[in-house]
């Protein structure tokens, strides 16, 4: 290859969406896709899950995976293209996961670097950095939503996310299947791997941290996905993901 060093790290590219709302089509890549949120929120929807990214973490699509994105106004992001075969040892699923101090540091080095770069060169040492902190990426669960695998158990889910305002329950759902409730429990979980409940809150969650990303009011968001009031819903906000609504506004807005 005429001492040319061989093709690991596809391409790095960074983006900005300064549109008011912008959605990809579904589609699908034959190597492994890294998006890295500089600033905003994105929206990943899969066959399986919908997943959504805030800023200074990351999604790993895993090569021929279809999905379509939504980036809210004002986002920007690094997209990162890799060979799936680059280490034997990368994450086997499409998961959101957490980009370390140093993957964000090496990111604008990896912009522009093409297959072209010479063996032993800064290039080469930077991408092959880049590809061993890939290997130890966490997952970030609490940022993933599976969808359950039943025609019927989708249409309800469905429903209750256009609803989140109502305090939906087991009950409700297994009323509108006509079985139990023991019987929605059991097999919400074996199509989900998470209890109903859960479920529920992961999306309101989710909800929740776009509307707020658009720059609705914290009181106006709290009503609008279930909760009885501001306090409630900051004290679930803060327990699963670490800080409150004001100090997740403030980042986005700047303000901290």
């Amino acid at each position: 290859m005429n001492g040319l060093s061989v093709l690991t790290l596809l391409s790095v590219k960074e983006y900005q969406f300064s549109s008011e709302h912008f959605e990809d089509k579904l589609h699908r890549h034959e190597c492994v896709q890294l998006l890295v949120i500089k600033k905003g929120l994105i929206r990943v929807e899969t066959q399986t899950s919908c997943s959504v990214i805030t800023e200074k973490d990351g999604i790993w699509i895993i090569a021929g995976a279809m999905h379509k994105l939504t980036m809210l106004k004002d986002t920007s992001l690094y997209s990162i293209y890799v060979d799936p075969f680059a280490r034997a040892d990368f994450p086997y699923k499409t998961q959101v996961v957490n980009i370390s101090l140093l993957m964000h540091a090496l990111m604008p080095k990896l912009v522009g670097i093409d297959s072209h770069y010479l063996p032993h060169s800064i290039e080469e040492w930077t991408i092959e950095l880049f590809l061993n902190e890939l290997r130890s990426l966490s997952d970030l669960y609490a940022f993933e939503l599976p969808y359950p695998k039943d025609a019927e158990y989708q249409e309800i889910c469905h429903y209750f996310s256009e609803n989140l305002d109502y305090p939906w329950s087991v009950a409700d759902f297994s009323k509108r299947l006509k079985v139990s409730d023991r019987t929605v429990t059991r097999q919400f979980y074996k199509q989900t791997g998470l209890s109903f409940v859960e479920w529920l809150r992961r999306k309101r969650m989710q909800v929740a941290l776009e509307l707020l990303t658009s720059g609705e009011p914290i009181t106006q968001v709290a009503l609008q996905v279930g909760y009885d009031s501001p306090s409630a819903f900051t004290t679930v906000f803060k327990q699963r993901l670490g800080f409150t609504p004001r100090d997740y506004v403030n980042k986005v807005t700047g303000k901290d």
